[in-house]
């Protein structure tokens, strides 16, 4: 039972860490918040941030999966929000791109999926 909770939490660490990157577009800050998940999301976009330099490259889908989760909590509460969060990540990057409706970002075709529509 200790493995698979250390496999666990192991994963849900990897998919913290080097899910998709932040999008400078956006202009909200998660550090408004007074609940402790916008406060992780908001330590994941700066401190953490380099892990994005590192890898060079950001999400391809609209909003980013760190907005995606700022609004999903906000609009539903942390543990809703923690499940659609968990599930955008688990789409990010995948058949999502290929069954969702494109935009222009930037310059950037991204694959658009708000909160609105989930």
């Amino acid at each position: 039972m200790i493995k698979i909770t250390r496999k666990l939490l192991f994963i849900i660490i990897s998919c913290a860490l080097f899910s998709c990157a932040h999008s400078h577009n956006m202009q909200a800050d998660a550090g408004n918040g007074a609940d402790p998940f916008s406060a992780l999301i908001h330590f994941y976009r700066g401190p953490l941030n380099h892990l994005s330099a590192v890898r060079q490259s950001e999400c391809p889908m609209y909003p980013s999966c760190s907005e995606y989760a700022v609004q999903s909590i906000r609009k539903y509460g942390p543990l809703l929000g923690w499940i659609m969060t968990c599930d955008r990540l688990l789409r990010c990057g995948r058949d999502e791109l290929n069954i969702s409706p494109t935009i222009l970002i930037d310059g950037k075709w991204k694959c658009y999926d708000p909160v609105e529509k989930n």
